[in-house]
C-alpha cells in the first residue's frame, strides 16, 4: 500500500474519532507532543551526518555555491510571489469582517532576528546539535565539514567512511519511521479534530477559510503545476504534487512544518528520483527561507485584520508594506516550526502599529486550522522547490508513478 493511502485512512479514522467520540481536545495534549516529536526526532542528527558528505561531493563538483543559492533565491521568490497572490486575492475578494469582541489571549512570538544570527554562531558549537526548531545551524556546520574534508582527503576519509555510514544507518531508521507514522496519525488527526469542534461560532470565519481555500487551489493546481511544467520539459507537472502528498500530509496533522522534514526527504529520492545530496543541502534551506504557504496564509488574514477595525481597507503604502514585512515575518518563521500564520499575523500587527496591535486576537480562534493550512502549503512548496532545484542541476532521476512509494 502507498504511504499516502496509509496515511489518509489513518487521519480519516482520527477523523471519525475526533467527531464522534466526546473527548476534549485537552486530554490528548501530551500523545499530540510526543507524536509530533517522533516525526521530527531524526531529522537533525539525519541531516548533521549527511550534510557534510553531501556538501563535500558537491564541493568537488563546483556545484555547492549554485545549489545554495538556488534554494535560497526559490525559496524567497516563493514567498515574495504567494504573499502578492494572498494579498490580491483577500482584496479581490473581501472576506467578511470579523465582529470585534473581547477576544484575550497569548501566543508565541517569532524569534528576533538578533536571535537568528546568534544561533548561527553560538558560543559552543556542540550546541547545534541541540537546537531542533532551526535548520540553518546545522546546514551551515555540515557545510563547513563537508568543506574541509577538501583539504586534507587522507585524513578525513575515516571521518567521512563514518559519517556516511551514520548517514545511511539514520536514513533507514527514518525510513521505519515513517512506516509506523499512521499510529500516531490517528492520534493527531482526532485531537485536532477534537480542537476545531468545540471552537465557538466558527460559522463567522467561514468566508475567511473560503478566500484562503480559492488560494491554496490557485497554487496546488496551477502555480505548482505549472513551474514543474516550465522546467522539467513539460512533463507530467503533478507527479511532484502526488509524490508529496504523504509529507504534506504529516505536516496538516501535526501543524508543523519540520514534521514532515524526513519524509519529504525519502520521497524526494524514492519517489521523484532527486539525488541525496541535493535534498540534504537545498531542503534546510527552502524550509528556512520558504514557508512560503505561511506567507500567503498571513498576508490574507493581516487584510481581514485592518478591514475588521477600519473600512479605509488596503491601500498601495500597505501593499508595499506587506512585500517587505510578510517575507520578513516568513524568515523568521523559518526558526519557528510550531509556530503558525497567527504567529506572523502578530508579528505584522504589532510592527504596522496604528492602533493594530492586538488585531491578531481577532483570529485566535481558529489558530489550529489556519498552522494546518500554513503547515500543507509549506510542505507542498518546499518539496516542489528542492524538485525544481535538482532539475536545474541535472540531479534527478526519472521515475514513473506507479513505482512512487
Amino acid at each position: 500500500m502507498k504511504i499516502w493511502i496509509k496515511y489518509l485512512i489513518a487521519i480519516l479514522l482520527g477523523l471519525g474519532v475526533g467527531l464522534f467520540i466526546p473527548i476534549p481536545g485537552s486530554a490528548f495534549d501530551t500523545a499530540v507532543l510526543v507524536f509530533v516529536n517522533l516525526a521530527r526526532i531524526i531529522l537533525v542528527p539525519l541531516l548533521f551526518f549527511s550534510i557534510p558528505i553531501a556538501a563535500y561531493e558537491l564541493h568537488e563538483e563546483k556545484k555547492l555555491f549554485r545549489v545554495s543559492a538556488r534554494s535560497i533565491l526559490y525559496g524567497m521568490a516563493a514567498i515574495l510571489l504567494l504573499t502578492i497572490i494572498g494579498a490580491g486575492t483577500a482584496f479581490l475578494i473581501p472576506a467578511s469582517r470579523i465582529p470585534l469582541g473581547s477576544e484575550t489571549g497569548t501566543i508565541h512570538a517569532l524569534p528576533a532576528l538578533s536571535t537568528l544570527f546568534l544561533g548561527i554562531v553560538p558560543a559552543n558549537v556542540l550546541g547545534i546539535l541541540g537546537m531542533s526548531d532551526y535548520l540553518m545551524p546545522v546546514l551551515i556546520l555540515g557545510i563547513i565539514l563537508g568543506i574541509s574534508f577538501t583539504t586534507d582527503k587522507a585524513a578525513a576519509k575515516p571521518i567521512t567512511t563514518f559519517s556516511d555510514s551514520l548517514s545511511h544507518l539514520l536514513w533507514h531508521i527514518n525510513s521505519f519511521v515513517i512506516e509506523i507514522f499512521p499510529l500516531a496519525l490517528i492520534v493527531l488527526a482526532a485531537a485536532r479534530t477534537a480542537t476545531i469542534r468545540d471552537i465557538k461560532d466558527i460559522d463567522i470565519y467561514g468566508r475567511i477559510f473560503s478566500v484562503i481555500a480559492i488560494e491554496a487551489i490557485i497554487i496546488t493546481l496551477a502555480i505548482i503545476p505549472l513551474a514543474v511544467f516550465l522546467a522539467n520539459k513539460r512533463k507530467n507537472p503533478f507527479a511532484v504534487l502526488y509524490a508529496m502528498l504523504a509529507p504534506a500530509l504529516i505536516a496538516f496533522a501535526s501543524c508543523n512544518s519540520y514534521a514532515p522534514g524526513g519524509a519529504i526527504l525519502k520521497h524526494l529520492k524514492e519517489s521523484l528520483g532527486v539525488r541525496r545530496r541535493i535534498g540534504t543541502v537545498a531542503l534546510p534551506l527552502v524550509l528556512s527561507f520558504g514557508r512560503a504557504g505561511t506567507a500567503m496564509v498571513s498576508a490574507t488574514l493581516f487584510i481581514v485584520v485592518i478591514a475588521s477595525y477600519s473600512s479605509i481597507g488596503l491601500n498601495t503604502s500597505t501593499f508595499l508594506w506587506l512585500l517587505l514585512f510578510v517575507p520578513l515575518s516568513a524568515i523568521l518563521s523559518g526558526a519557528a516550526p510550531a509556530l503558525g500564520p497567527i504567529a506572523s499575523v502578530a508579528f505584522l500587527c504589532a510592527n504596522y502599529g496604528k492602533g493594530f496591535e492586538s488585531g491578531y486576537l481577532l483570529l485566535i480562534p481558529i489558530a489550529l486550522p489556519l498552522s494546518a493550512i500554513g503547515a500543507f502549503l509549506d510542505t507542498l512548496i518546499a518539496g516542489t522547490l528542492v524538485k525544481l532545484v535538482a532539475l536545474a542541476e541535472n540531479e534527478t532521476k526519472p521515475r514513473e508513478i506507479r513505482h512512487f512509494i
